[in-house]
């Protein structure tokens, strides 16, 4: 066989290679991060919940404490596992609704019946399918976990029914998480002048152009998770010079950019997450940018009367 000898590869069903549901259970739960969905950490498998049925896993973003409710399938999708899917992703969102959920079905086929559903429920629940298959190339067998389907329809803070707070609820309970976010605050107000800030019970966010842009949450020993959204940019450049700049990121959708931060590392990282801001900011939104800061140094050297 030549270098440039290329096999074709069979793809098996699970039960034709002698494993059931349990055995694909297993291996995602001593390895989740074969799914795909980041450097995620088993929390249980099979949990009994108080509304009926069992959760086949629960997986956890240590990086924001997200959840991820999985549901596996031999087979094709079909209409009691989707309902399952979404019925344990709102029994895990009630029990923890502070966190972020998802609900994941893994499934040996990925049916129209399953894009119907996700299309009728019009992107209110963030929901992924994953194939998963085992493929054999020459004598050699893998399994392969590909994701089909990843829903997610971003809830602007306007739609989102929560009491507001003050700056004073921070200053006396979170004040590192608080200084975080007039860090934040600050570097963005270089770049595009006022900033509107709205405070929540667990989160802070900032406004540009009329759009909440960037989240920071609290978290434990004053410090922040902090969530930029995406905008026209290079989404890839981006994670790219992040990479290049060893800083510690995650991101989610494709759309946002997070950091599990402290005050000092913010100050650190100033640069870089000045250059994140001004880079994953609408066309339109720069565009304005470049006036503001016209008119900025307009007003530094003008005279005096």
């Amino acid at each position: 066989m030549t270098m440039d000898t290329v096999e074709t590869a069979k793809v098996q069903t699970i039960r034709e290679c002698g494993h059931d549901e349990y055995w694909l259970r297993d291996r995602i739960f001593d390895d989740p991060a074969q799914l795909g969905l980041g450097d995620l950490q088993a929390v249980i498998k099979e949990k009994k919940l108080s509304q009926g049925g069992r959760l086949d896993l629960l997986l956890k973003n240590p990086e924001d404490d997200s959840m991820f409710e999985v549901e596996l399938q031999l087979g094709a999708t079909d209409e009691s596992h989707i309902i399952r899917t979404i019925e344990y992703w709102d029994n895990m969102k009630l029990k923890w609704p502070k966190r972020s959920h998802t609900a994941v079905l893994v499934a040996e086929e990925i049916t129209n019946r399953f894009f119907n559903v996700v299309h009728l429920l019009g992107l209110t629940v963030p929901i992924i399918a994953i194939k998963a298959n085992i493929v054999q190339i020459g004598e050699m067998k893998g399994l392969v976990f590909t994701k089909v389907v990843d829903s997610y329809d971003e809830q602007e803070e306007e739609e989102t029914p929560q009491q507001a707070y003050d700056e004073k609820h921070w200053i006396d309970n979170y004040p590192g998480t608080l200084d975080c976010a007039r860090l934040y605050k600050a570097l963005l107000e270089k770049i595009y002048g006022e900033i509107p800030t709205k405070y929540f019970e667990s989160y802070i966010s900032l406004s540009v152009s009329g759009t909440a842009r960037v989240w920071v949450t609290k978290r434990k020993n004053d410090r922040a998770f902090v969530e930029v959204k995406h905008g026209e940019g290079n989404f890839q450049e981006a994670v790219d010079y992040l990479n290049k700049e060893g800083i510690s990121f995650g991101t989610r959708g494709g759309k946002y950019i997070t950091f599990n931060v402290s005050t000092q590392q913010l100050k650190e990282r100033s640069a870089i997450h000045e250059w994140l801001a001004m880079r994953l900011s609408p066309e339109s939104l720069k565009t304005q940018t470049n006036q503001a800061s016209d008119v900025t140094a307009f007003k530094l050297v003008e005279p005096q009367c």
